[in-house]
This record gives structure tokens, C-alpha cells and sequence, in this order.
């Protein structure tokens, strides 16, 4: 009974810092994930939109003197060059903020030909925490799923509970899903539909176990009834 209550305190906690981690509140703990957008690609059909941090390249056909790069600040604003005020261009295609950016320039050369790029943007990635080896931030290259991810991260430390591997997806600013994984099957070739895929911007935490957790808090004459 002492066990089966220590497990349960664990997994409480373990809960409550995947909420506190994004600072948010999370979801109820569910099976399937929904699809997110993968940046710079857009879903099939629509366009890609701007979002902060993303650096323009702005070149200017027939007044090359105001060419120059600028980047969408947090406010969803662009500072342009020769310009008094900012314009806003965050969830413009690129078409859109073209067009934005030629209006305001109208206010100061007659029939602006400008051409707007892409010129960087932030690049997909997840985060791998908790009990593995190497736990940070990694690149989004192409499909991976939470077994592949702890693998990147270079696999699981001695203390981790594979059982319940949590992945937390944030769908909003005040909703965040986790879902918990069980991979110990996964680990043997078995079940393989419990290694769920992740998404860009999803974080993977492998919490320790209750007896990696509890252990140096335990006498050693105890040890041998948790360790079955």
C-alpha cells in the first residue's frame, strides 16, 4: 500500500509540472493528438502567414537606397526604413504584408516598386526533458515519434519510468494537451501504435520513477521490497 501510494504522489506531481512548465492548464490526458501547422509549409491550399521573428527582405526596383532586411517584432509591428510608424503585418501572407508595405510607402514615393522576401524564419523544433541523457531543444526535420525523439535526446538516463512518458502539445495560449505514453512494449517491438508522433513545438518529458525518486530517501534495510 505504501508503494501504490508513493506511485500515485509521483504521478500527481508529474502532472502538475507539465502544467507549470507551460504555464498554462493543460487538456485531460488523451489518446489521439490533433494536426498542427508546420512551419514555413502551410496546410495544403493556404498560404503561409508571418509570425514574429521572422526577418523580411525588402528591395526596392527603382530607389534601391531604402533596401533593407526587418524583422517582425513580438507586437506583430515592422519598423521600415524612411518611415515614421510601424506597420503591422503578422498573420499577413507575404502577399498581403506586400501589399501593406507598398501603402505605407505611398506616403512617401510616388508608385513604390518593392519586392518582399522570406528571408529567415523560426525553424521547427521540439523539446526532450525530464530523465533522458542529452534533454534540449532539437530540430523538426521530418516525421518522428517519441520513441525516435528520446532517441535523439540520446535515449533514457537509469531513473526513468518509460510507462509514462508525457507529451504536451500547446494548442493555444491558455490550452495545452498532454498525453501520456506508455513505450516499454514500444522498447521491445511490441505495440508499436503507442509510439505516437510528435509535432512541431510538442515537448517530451520522461519522468523518474517512483523508486529512482524515492531511493535516497529510503533505508537501505527497505530497499529490496521496492525493487521488485
Amino acid at each position: 500500500m505504501r508503494k501504490k501510494a508513493l506511485i500515485a504522489l509521483v504521478e500527481i506531481a508529474l502532472l502538475g509540472f507539465a502544467v507549470v512548465a507551460f504555464g498554462q492548464q493543460a487538456n485531460p490526458v488523451t489518446s489521439a493528438a490533433q494536426p498542427v501547422e508546420v512551419r514555413p509549409t502551410a496546410a495544403p491550399g493556404q498560404r503561409y502567414v508571418l509570425r514574429a521573428s521572422d526577418v523580411l527582405g525588402l528591395t526596392f526596383r527603382f530607389t534601391p537606397d531604402f533596401n533593407h532586411d526587418t524583422i517582425v517584432q513580438a507586437d506583430g509591428f515592422v519598423q521600415l526604413k524612411g518611415l515614421p510608424n510601424a506597420v503591422h503585418i503578422q498573420g499577413m501572407t507575404l502577399q498581403e504584408a506586400q501589399r501593406e508595405i507598398i501603402k505605407a510607402y505611398g506616403t512617401i514615393l510616388k508608385d513604390p516598386d518593392v519586392t518582399v522576401t522570406l528571408k529567415d524564419f523560426e525553424k521547427p523544433y521540439f523539446v526532450v526533458t525530464g530523465s533522458v541523457r542529452n534533454p534540449g531543444k532539437f530540430d523538426y526535420r521530418d516525421h518522428t515519434t517519441v520513441m525516435q525523439a528520446v532517441a535523439i535526446a540520446g535515449g533514457f538516463d537509469n531513473a526513468a519510468k518509460h510507462s509514462q512518458i508525457l507529451l504536451m502539445r500547446r494548442y493555444s495560449n491558455d490550452l495545452v494537451q498532454v498525453t501520456m505514453v506508455d513505450l516499454r512494449q514500444v522498447m521491445k517491438g511490441k505495440d508499436l501504435n503507442k509510439d505516437l508522433e510528435v509535432r512541431p513545438g510538442d515537448t517530451i518529458f520522461a519522468p523518474k520513477s517512483a523508486f529512482a525518486k524515492f531511493a535516497p530517501f529510503i533505508p537501505s534495510s527497505s530497499m529490496g521490497m521496492y525493487q521488485h
